[in-house]
């Protein structure tokens, strides 16, 4: 009897491990919806809010931003294409009223309809999956928190392909 136990326990030991090793749901999720942004030309890069110094000042402001995990999906232009014709960048944060609002890092940043109204569907929405937009001179990124599945991914990458031609 006794030699049953220990042969159960060491296989607890033995199966315990590969069984953690297993991918939880979660994680499934996120690397399909990875997958499919990459099959778009999509770079994908997590960022953590507390060491990145551009976003470290914008959860002291906001703590619900802790709430999510963040990564940054950019879209660059390809070698025989242009970026966008402007550069700005546009962060949501929460007023003491709890609105949520979009605001331009730079307050000589220009105005573009296209990029207003984007912001303003995602202003009247007030869904806190998006927490800034970017526009560089050969790209478009978006920081998203990877909530939903492959329609939103889609949506987010149909959504990059028309910022870059902004």
């Amino acid at each position: 009897m006794t030699i049953w136990i220990i042969i159960a326990v060491s296989m607890l030991f033995i199966v315990g491990p590969i069984l953690m090793l297993r991918p939880s749901p979660r994680e499934r999720r996120l690397a399909r919806i990875r997958q499919v942004a990459q099959q778009h030309r999509v770079n994908i890069k997590p960022i953590f809010l507390r060491r990145d110094p551009v976003y470290a000042a914008t959860l002291e402001r906001n703590l619900h931003l802790a709430d999510h995990d963040w990564a940054r999906y950019q879209l660059v232009a390809e070698e025989n294409r242009t970026g966008p014709s402007i550069k700005g960048k546009w962060v949501q944060r929460k007023t003491p009223q709890g609105q949520l609002v979009w605001e331009a890092q730079d307050i000589r940043q220009t105005s573009v309809p296209a990029v207003d109204a984007l912001l303003a569907r995602w202003q009247q929405e007030q869904k806190p999956d998006f927490l800034a937009l970017e526009l560089g001179p050969r790209s478009a990124t978006l920081v998203w928190n990877e909530k939903g599945d492959l329609a939103e991914v889609e949506a987010v990458c149909q959504q990059l392909e028309e910022l870059l031609a902004v």
